[in-house]
């Protein structure tokens, strides 16, 4: 479940955000915002993307790079919160 979340924001990223750099590499450990790929209106794109594509709610609270802040700390958190919300 992790690798298909993961793949499925690297994917948005790619399209959303560095649609004029195909080649661009995309780490699963590079801070996006501090590494130039999302702005600040980028964040809020990708938060509204990784609701309405798992399903789930981010409360304002979890709005931290710690769950944010890469493709990795991105595919762990959705796969928790799924958990929590399945519960």
């Amino acid at each position: 479940m992790r690798a298909d979340v993961l793949e499925r924001v690297r994917a948005f990223v790619r399209r959303t955000f560095l649609y004029a750099q195909p080649d661009a590499q995309l780490p699963e450990e590079l801070l996006l915002l501090q590494g130039g790929v999302i702005d600040s209106m980028g964040v809020v794109e990708l938060i509204e993307f990784i609701q309405a594509e798992f399903g789930i709610k981010i409360p304002d609270e979890d709005i931290t790079e710690d769950h944010l802040g890469s493709l990795a700390a991105i595919a762990d958190y959705v796969v928790s919160r799924r958990k929590v919300e399945a519960a």
